[in-house]
């Protein structure tokens, strides 16, 4: 009996694995330019996309941090990115996966770049520890010089989203 149960374990233990292999070929696989349809906005700088080929791909918009869930402006950041881009075909242009295999990318709507439109309007911070481009430094700088979305300071003096995470962690 205990045999049988070793051989089962281990079937199953391969199979997980081989999955696991297969979903990360997958998205190395993936061109660096597609086109999927948004099935959830997790939060404000993540979403789920469904593509033909690739099936679920989970997405997080690089170079910007938007608060977090349960973070002063964080439901008014998902709101905004869910208004604009749910159930729509977007364009994604993969920049890297990181260690949560997701997909780090920039995220194109019509001939809006989503990452860039939350940050000039507010919705999100440069994440300078990550950003490549000056482009998204100087949209978080025109945002806070125009008291913009979190920049309006409704909830008092807004707390970066890497910080917030960093304090939630520590209590």
């Amino acid at each position: 009996m205990l045999a049988k149960f070793k051989i089962t374990f281990f079937f199953i233990l391969c199979i997980s694995g081989y999955s696991s292999y297969a979903a990360d070929n997958l998205l190395v696989k993936l061109p660096d330019i597609t086109y999927a349809k948004v099935i959830k906005v997790v939060d404000g700088d993540t979403v789920h996309l469904m593509h033909k080929k690739f099936g679920l791909l989970k997405v997080r918009l690089a170079e910007i941090d938007t608060p977090e869930r349960n973070q002063p402006y964080g439901a008014e950041a998902k709101k905004v990115l869910n208004k604009i881009i749910s159930n729509k075909i977007i364009k994604l242009k993969k920049i890297t996966i990181d260690r949560y295999k997701r997909i780090v990318g920039i995220i194109y709507y019509e001939n809006t770049e989503i990452n860039y439109f939350l940050v000039i309007n507010g919705h999100a911070w440069c994440y300078e520890k990550y950003n490549q481009r000056e482009s998204i430094k100087k949209a978080e700088d025109y945002a806070r010089k125009n008291s913009l979305g979190l920049w309006a300071n409704e909830y008092g003096e807004p707390v970066p989203p890497w910080e917030w995470r960093k304090k939630s962690k520590n209590e």
